[in-house]
Protein backbone atom coordinates (compact mmCIF):
# COMPACT_ATOMS: atom_id res chain seq x y z
CA UNK A 1 0.00 0.00 0.00
CA UNK A 2 1.55 3.33 -0.61
CA UNK A 3 2.57 5.52 2.16
CA UNK A 4 -0.41 7.61 2.88
CA UNK A 5 -3.05 4.32 2.30
CA UNK A 6 -0.86 2.17 4.38
CA UNK A 7 -0.63 5.12 7.36
CA UNK A 8 -4.54 5.12 6.96
CA UNK A 9 -5.29 1.78 6.97
CA UNK A 10 -3.05 1.41 10.47
CA UNK A 11 -4.17 3.84 11.83
CA UNK A 12 -7.73 2.48 11.74
CA UNK A 13 -6.77 -0.85 13.19
CA UNK A 14 -4.65 0.70 16.20
CA UNK A 15 -7.38 2.70 17.08
CA UNK A 16 -9.75 0.29 16.66
CA UNK A 17 -7.37 -2.04 19.01
CA UNK A 18 -6.90 0.83 21.11
CA UNK A 19 -11.23 1.34 21.75
CA UNK A 20 -10.93 5.03 20.73
CA UNK A 21 -14.24 6.57 18.82
CA UNK A 22 -13.82 6.11 14.99
CA UNK A 23 -15.59 9.16 13.88
CA UNK A 24 -13.87 8.66 10.48
CA UNK A 25 -15.78 5.53 9.34
CA UNK A 26 -19.69 4.65 8.59
CA UNK A 27 -21.72 2.08 10.01
CA UNK A 28 -21.88 -1.34 8.35
CA UNK A 29 -24.56 -1.73 5.55
CA UNK A 30 -26.65 -4.37 5.59
CA UNK A 31 -25.49 -7.46 3.56
CA UNK A 32 -27.59 -8.93 0.75
CA UNK A 33 -28.64 -11.44 2.88
CA UNK A 34 -31.79 -12.38 5.16
CA UNK A 35 -32.41 -13.61 8.40
CA UNK A 36 -32.69 -17.21 8.59
CA UNK A 37 -32.88 -16.95 12.65
CA UNK A 38 -31.83 -15.29 15.81
CA UNK A 39 -30.42 -17.19 18.72
CA UNK A 40 -29.16 -16.65 21.94
CA UNK A 41 -26.51 -17.84 22.97
CA UNK A 42 -24.28 -16.80 26.80
CA UNK A 43 -25.79 -13.70 26.64
CA UNK A 44 -25.27 -12.94 23.03
CA UNK A 45 -26.85 -12.36 20.28
CA UNK A 46 -25.65 -15.17 16.96
CA UNK A 47 -27.95 -14.52 13.94
CA UNK A 48 -27.96 -17.09 11.13
CA UNK A 49 -28.02 -15.68 8.39
CA UNK A 50 -29.39 -17.14 4.47
CA UNK A 51 -26.98 -16.13 1.79
CA UNK A 52 -29.73 -15.02 -1.44
CA UNK A 53 -27.01 -13.72 -3.48
CA UNK A 54 -26.60 -16.89 -5.24
CA UNK A 55 -23.23 -17.56 -7.07
CA UNK A 56 -23.35 -17.46 -10.74
CA UNK A 57 -19.83 -18.09 -11.50
CA UNK A 58 -18.33 -20.99 -9.35
CA UNK A 59 -20.06 -24.08 -7.91
CA UNK A 60 -18.57 -23.34 -4.44
CA UNK A 61 -21.49 -24.14 -2.30
CA UNK A 62 -22.34 -21.32 0.43
CA UNK A 63 -23.89 -22.98 3.77
CA UNK A 64 -24.80 -20.21 5.40
CA UNK A 65 -23.29 -17.32 7.95
CA UNK A 66 -22.85 -16.95 11.85
CA UNK A 67 -23.10 -13.53 12.75
CA UNK A 68 -21.47 -13.04 16.55
CA UNK A 69 -21.95 -9.60 17.92
CA UNK A 70 -19.45 -7.55 20.12
CA UNK A 71 -16.57 -9.59 19.41
CA UNK A 72 -13.37 -8.91 17.32
CA UNK A 73 -12.92 -12.69 15.51
CA UNK A 74 -9.04 -12.85 14.13
CA UNK A 75 -8.32 -16.42 13.69
CA UNK A 76 -9.55 -20.09 14.30
CA UNK A 77 -8.22 -22.23 16.55
CA UNK A 78 -10.25 -25.18 15.51
CA UNK A 79 -13.38 -25.61 13.81
CA UNK A 80 -15.07 -24.65 16.18
CA UNK A 81 -13.68 -22.04 18.64
CA UNK A 82 -12.17 -18.57 17.25
CA UNK A 83 -9.86 -16.44 19.14
CA UNK A 84 -11.25 -12.69 19.52
CA UNK A 85 -11.02 -9.35 21.00
CA UNK A 86 -13.72 -8.04 23.13
CA UNK A 87 -14.43 -5.40 25.78
CA UNK A 88 -14.20 -6.83 29.19
CA UNK A 89 -16.82 -4.79 30.82
CA UNK A 90 -15.88 -6.70 34.69
CA UNK A 91 -13.02 -3.80 34.52
CA UNK A 92 -13.37 -0.18 35.19
CA UNK A 93 -14.01 1.99 31.95
CA UNK A 94 -11.82 4.92 30.79
CA UNK A 95 -13.21 8.01 29.20
CA UNK A 96 -11.88 8.68 25.74
CA UNK A 97 -13.31 11.50 23.44
CA UNK A 98 -16.13 11.84 25.39
CA UNK A 99 -17.22 7.96 25.54
CA UNK A 100 -16.93 5.07 27.98
CA UNK A 101 -14.66 2.60 26.63
CA UNK A 102 -13.95 -0.90 28.35
CA UNK A 103 -10.42 -2.26 28.35
CA UNK A 104 -10.00 -4.95 25.06
CA UNK A 105 -8.99 -8.75 26.22
CA UNK A 106 -8.54 -11.51 24.60
CA UNK A 107 -10.85 -14.53 24.54
CA UNK A 108 -11.55 -18.28 22.85
CA UNK A 109 -15.10 -17.93 21.41
CA UNK A 110 -16.93 -21.44 21.33
CA UNK A 111 -19.44 -21.15 18.04
CA UNK A 112 -21.16 -23.47 18.71
CA UNK A 113 -22.44 -22.85 22.19
CA UNK A 114 -21.34 -19.15 22.34
CA UNK A 115 -18.78 -20.05 25.56
CA UNK A 116 -15.86 -17.83 26.01
CA UNK A 117 -12.73 -18.55 28.11
CA UNK A 118 -10.44 -16.24 28.95
CA UNK A 119 -6.92 -15.89 27.60
CA UNK A 120 -5.52 -12.44 28.50
CA UNK A 121 -7.47 -10.10 30.55
CA UNK A 122 -6.52 -6.74 32.42
CA UNK A 123 -6.93 -2.98 32.67
CA UNK A 124 -4.30 -2.65 29.27
CA UNK A 125 -5.53 -3.17 25.93
CA UNK A 126 -4.98 -6.37 24.17
CA UNK A 127 -5.62 -7.42 20.83
CA UNK A 128 -4.02 -8.46 17.13
CA UNK A 129 -4.10 -12.63 18.27
CA UNK A 130 -3.00 -15.02 15.65
CA UNK A 131 -2.23 -18.86 15.71
CA UNK A 132 0.59 -20.73 15.12
CA UNK A 133 0.43 -22.51 12.36
CA UNK A 134 0.08 -25.99 14.64
CA UNK A 135 -2.67 -23.76 16.90
CA UNK A 136 -0.26 -24.64 19.96
CA UNK A 137 0.93 -20.72 20.23
CA UNK A 138 -0.85 -17.13 20.26
CA UNK A 139 1.17 -14.32 19.03
CA UNK A 140 -0.70 -11.11 20.24
CA UNK A 141 0.19 -7.70 21.38
CA UNK A 142 0.40 -5.20 24.06
CA UNK A 143 -1.40 -2.27 22.49
CA UNK A 144 -0.43 1.59 22.42
CA UNK A 145 -2.28 3.44 19.65
CA UNK A 146 -0.35 2.57 16.77
CA UNK A 147 2.32 0.66 18.22
CA UNK A 148 2.65 -2.39 20.87
CA UNK A 149 4.79 -5.00 22.47
CA UNK A 150 4.29 -8.80 21.27
CA UNK A 151 4.09 -12.12 23.14
CA UNK A 152 3.76 -15.32 22.62
CA UNK A 153 1.53 -17.49 24.63
CA UNK A 154 1.44 -21.75 25.00
CA UNK A 155 -2.16 -22.46 25.02
CA UNK A 156 -1.73 -25.53 27.26
CA UNK A 157 -0.28 -23.48 29.87
CA UNK A 158 -1.47 -20.40 29.30
CA UNK A 159 2.12 -18.88 30.05
CA UNK A 160 3.18 -15.66 27.64
CA UNK A 161 6.61 -14.37 26.50
CA UNK A 162 7.38 -11.14 25.63
CA UNK A 163 8.84 -11.23 22.50
CA UNK A 164 10.97 -7.79 22.97
CA UNK A 165 11.58 -4.63 25.10
CA UNK A 166 11.01 -2.50 22.20
CA UNK A 167 7.32 -1.97 20.43
CA UNK A 168 6.91 -2.38 17.19
CA UNK A 169 3.81 -1.75 14.74
CA UNK A 170 0.47 -2.36 16.06
CA UNK A 171 -0.28 -4.29 12.32
CA UNK A 172 2.72 -5.87 11.43
CA UNK A 173 3.88 -9.50 12.80
CA UNK A 174 3.32 -12.73 11.58
CA UNK A 175 3.89 -16.60 11.87
CA UNK A 176 7.18 -17.53 10.13
CA UNK A 177 6.65 -21.30 11.24
CA UNK A 178 5.34 -23.28 14.34
CA UNK A 179 7.87 -21.92 16.84
CA UNK A 180 8.88 -18.46 15.21
CA UNK A 181 7.44 -14.87 14.32
CA UNK A 182 8.75 -12.34 12.28
CA UNK A 183 8.40 -8.38 12.18
CA UNK A 184 10.03 -5.48 11.49
CA UNK A 185 11.29 -3.48 14.09
CA UNK A 186 11.03 0.62 14.24
CA UNK A 187 14.37 0.93 12.30
CA UNK A 188 13.65 -0.76 9.46
CA UNK A 189 15.18 -4.06 10.73
CA UNK A 190 13.44 -7.67 10.21
CA UNK A 191 13.21 -9.78 13.07
CA UNK A 192 12.66 -12.78 14.66
CA UNK A 193 11.37 -14.11 17.76
CA UNK A 194 10.86 -17.80 19.27
CA UNK A 195 8.31 -19.59 21.22
CA UNK A 196 10.63 -19.36 24.27
CA UNK A 197 11.49 -15.60 23.99
CA UNK A 198 14.52 -16.04 22.20
CA UNK A 199 15.22 -12.75 19.63
CA UNK A 200 17.29 -12.09 16.82
CA UNK A 201 17.79 -9.86 14.12
CA UNK A 202 17.57 -11.88 10.67
CA UNK A 203 18.08 -8.71 8.10
CA UNK A 204 19.65 -5.43 8.22
CA UNK A 205 17.59 -3.56 5.95
CA UNK A 206 18.99 -0.18 6.04
CA UNK A 207 15.70 1.38 5.68
CA UNK A 208 13.69 3.13 7.99
CA UNK A 209 10.21 1.71 7.02
CA UNK A 210 9.48 -1.74 6.43
CA UNK A 211 6.18 -3.16 6.32
CA UNK A 212 4.47 -6.14 5.12
CA UNK A 213 6.98 -8.95 6.15
CA UNK A 214 6.04 -12.39 6.05
CA UNK A 215 8.36 -15.81 5.73
CA UNK A 216 7.61 -18.27 2.81
CA UNK A 217 10.13 -21.20 3.13
CA UNK A 218 13.12 -20.13 2.85
CA UNK A 219 12.29 -16.50 1.62
CA UNK A 220 11.17 -13.21 3.41
CA UNK A 221 9.20 -11.25 1.62
CA UNK A 222 9.03 -7.25 2.67
CA UNK A 223 7.99 -4.07 1.02
CA UNK A 224 10.04 -0.58 0.85
CA UNK A 225 10.12 2.51 -0.07
CA UNK A 226 7.69 5.03 -1.63
CA UNK A 227 7.60 2.83 -4.73
CA UNK A 228 6.58 0.08 -2.65
CA UNK A 229 9.60 -2.31 -3.78
CA UNK A 230 8.82 -5.81 -2.91
CA UNK A 231 11.91 -7.57 -2.17
CA UNK A 232 12.61 -11.38 -1.03
CA UNK A 233 15.29 -12.46 1.00
CA UNK A 234 16.53 -15.70 1.06
CA UNK A 235 18.01 -16.74 4.26
CA UNK A 236 19.97 -19.58 2.92
CA UNK A 237 21.88 -17.85 0.25
CA UNK A 238 21.55 -14.31 1.87
CA UNK A 239 20.40 -12.81 -1.23
CA UNK A 240 18.20 -9.91 -1.62
CA UNK A 241 16.07 -10.30 -5.06
CA UNK A 242 13.71 -6.86 -5.91
CA UNK A 243 10.77 -8.77 -7.14
CA UNK A 244 8.16 -5.91 -8.52
CA UNK A 245 7.13 -2.14 -7.50
CA UNK A 246 3.95 -0.39 -6.84
CA UNK A 247 2.91 -3.97 -3.84
CA UNK A 248 0.16 -2.37 -1.41
CA UNK A 249 0.09 -6.07 0.32
CA UNK A 250 1.77 -9.69 -0.57
CA UNK A 251 0.23 -13.06 0.13
CA UNK A 252 2.15 -15.88 -0.42
CA UNK A 253 0.43 -19.17 -1.04
CA UNK A 254 0.75 -22.37 1.74
CA UNK A 255 3.21 -24.00 -0.43
CA UNK A 256 4.94 -20.85 -1.47
CA UNK A 257 4.32 -21.18 -5.48
CA UNK A 258 2.18 -18.37 -5.84
CA UNK A 259 1.63 -14.70 -4.52
CA UNK A 260 -1.81 -13.11 -4.42
CA UNK A 261 -0.12 -9.31 -4.88
CA UNK A 262 -2.34 -6.53 -4.60
CA UNK A 263 -0.71 -3.92 -6.98
CA UNK A 264 -1.59 0.18 -6.87
CA UNK A 265 -1.91 1.01 -10.93
CA UNK A 266 -2.73 5.13 -9.75
CA UNK A 267 -4.99 7.12 -7.24
CA UNK A 268 -7.59 4.60 -6.29
CA UNK A 269 -6.81 2.06 -8.56
CA UNK A 270 -5.69 -1.41 -7.32
CA UNK A 271 -5.82 -4.69 -8.58
CA UNK A 272 -5.46 -8.15 -7.25
CA UNK A 273 -2.77 -10.53 -9.39
CA UNK A 274 -1.74 -14.05 -8.69
CA UNK A 275 2.15 -14.28 -9.86
CA UNK A 276 4.59 -16.81 -9.61
CA UNK A 277 6.99 -17.28 -6.99
CA UNK A 278 9.41 -14.64 -8.53
CA UNK A 279 6.69 -11.63 -9.02
CA UNK A 280 5.78 -12.44 -13.00
CA UNK A 281 2.09 -12.29 -13.53
CA UNK A 282 -0.09 -15.03 -14.08
CA UNK A 283 -3.68 -13.42 -13.92
CA UNK A 284 -5.85 -10.80 -12.71
CA UNK A 285 -8.31 -11.38 -10.30
CA UNK A 286 -10.27 -8.19 -9.37
CA UNK A 287 -9.60 -4.35 -9.57
CA UNK A 288 -11.38 -1.57 -7.05
CA UNK A 289 -10.33 1.15 -5.50
CA UNK A 290 -8.85 -0.96 -2.74
CA UNK A 291 -8.74 -4.57 -2.14
CA UNK A 292 -7.88 -5.96 1.61
CA UNK A 293 -7.57 -8.80 3.42
CA UNK A 294 -6.52 -11.70 1.36
CA UNK A 295 -6.53 -15.11 2.74
CA UNK A 296 -5.51 -18.11 0.88
CA UNK A 297 -7.42 -21.67 1.87
CA UNK A 298 -5.20 -23.89 4.27
CA UNK A 299 -4.83 -25.78 0.58
CA UNK A 300 -4.27 -23.18 -1.67
CA UNK A 301 -7.18 -23.96 -3.70
CA UNK A 302 -9.46 -20.52 -2.94
CA UNK A 303 -8.51 -16.90 -2.44
CA UNK A 304 -10.94 -14.74 -0.29
CA UNK A 305 -10.71 -10.86 -0.80
CA UNK A 306 -12.60 -7.84 0.22
CA UNK A 307 -12.63 -4.83 -2.75
CA UNK A 308 -14.00 -1.28 -2.75
CA UNK A 309 -15.84 -0.84 -5.68
CA UNK A 310 -13.89 1.90 -7.85
CA UNK A 311 -15.52 5.18 -7.06
CA UNK A 312 -16.96 4.57 -4.09
CA UNK A 313 -17.43 7.33 -1.59
CA UNK A 314 -17.98 5.38 1.53
CA UNK A 315 -15.31 2.91 1.73
CA UNK A 316 -18.09 -0.26 2.11
CA UNK A 317 -16.25 -3.48 0.69
CA UNK A 318 -17.60 -6.72 -0.70
CA UNK A 319 -16.18 -9.96 -0.05
CA UNK A 320 -15.37 -12.63 -2.71
CA UNK A 321 -14.38 -16.11 -3.06
CA UNK A 322 -12.12 -17.16 -6.22
CA UNK A 323 -11.28 -20.51 -7.17
CA UNK A 324 -7.75 -20.26 -8.27
CA UNK A 325 -7.71 -22.71 -10.67
CA UNK A 326 -10.62 -22.15 -12.87
CA UNK A 327 -10.57 -18.19 -11.75
CA UNK A 328 -14.69 -19.10 -11.06
CA UNK A 329 -15.71 -16.39 -8.41
CA UNK A 330 -17.97 -16.44 -5.47
CA UNK A 331 -19.96 -12.98 -3.94
CA UNK A 332 -20.42 -13.64 -0.27
CA UNK A 333 -20.94 -10.55 1.60
CA UNK A 334 -22.13 -7.50 0.18
CA UNK A 335 -21.69 -3.49 1.90
CA UNK A 336 -19.18 -4.75 4.70
CA UNK A 337 -16.30 -2.93 6.10
CA UNK A 338 -13.61 -5.52 6.81
CA UNK A 339 -11.65 -4.84 10.13
CA UNK A 340 -8.47 -7.82 9.57
CA UNK A 341 -7.12 -9.71 7.17
CA UNK A 342 -9.80 -12.66 6.24
CA UNK A 343 -8.98 -16.32 7.92
CA UNK A 344 -9.98 -19.89 7.31
CA UNK A 345 -10.46 -22.77 9.35
CA UNK A 346 -8.64 -25.56 9.30
CA UNK A 347 -9.86 -27.64 7.25
CA UNK A 348 -10.92 -24.50 4.90
CA UNK A 349 -14.68 -24.94 5.11
CA UNK A 350 -15.44 -21.71 7.44
CA UNK A 351 -14.00 -18.46 6.66
CA UNK A 352 -13.60 -15.56 9.12
CA UNK A 353 -14.47 -11.78 8.66
CA UNK A 354 -14.52 -9.08 11.19
CA UNK A 355 -16.08 -5.73 10.16
CA UNK A 356 -17.33 -2.54 12.55
CA UNK A 357 -20.76 -1.54 12.89
CA UNK A 358 -22.92 1.81 14.54
CA UNK A 359 -24.79 0.71 17.05
CA UNK A 360 -26.50 2.89 19.47
CA UNK A 361 -23.70 5.66 18.36
CA UNK A 362 -20.99 3.76 19.41
CA UNK A 363 -18.62 1.80 16.59
CA UNK A 364 -18.52 -1.74 17.61
CA UNK A 365 -17.36 -5.03 16.05
CA UNK A 366 -19.26 -7.72 14.26
CA UNK A 367 -17.57 -10.95 13.31
CA UNK A 368 -18.96 -12.91 10.26
CA UNK A 369 -18.59 -17.04 10.07
CA UNK A 370 -18.83 -18.56 6.64
CA UNK A 371 -19.55 -21.94 6.18
CA UNK A 372 -19.02 -23.85 2.73
CA UNK A 373 -19.81 -27.06 1.33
Amino acid sequence: MNAENNRRRGKVRAILLCGAVLLSLTGCAAENTETRQVVEKSGRKITVLDNISESVYTQLRLEGIDKVEGVRGTDFVSEDVMVVTKENRNLPAQVIEGQERYPLNLYLHTLSTGDETPLQEGELNYGSPQMSPDKTHVFYKELYEATGLGYIMDLATGVSVKMSDAEFRSEEGRWADNDHVIYPDMEGNIMSADVIGKQETVLKTGIPYVHEVMQSGSRILYVTGEDSQLSAYDTDTKQTKVLSKNVMWVVPSPDGSTLAIVERKGPGEMVLKLCDSEGNEQSQLAAGQQIFGTSWSPDGSKLAYAVTAAGSADDQEDLFITEVETGEQTPVLNDIRVSDQLHWSPSGKKLLATATVLKDNVYQFLTYVVSLS
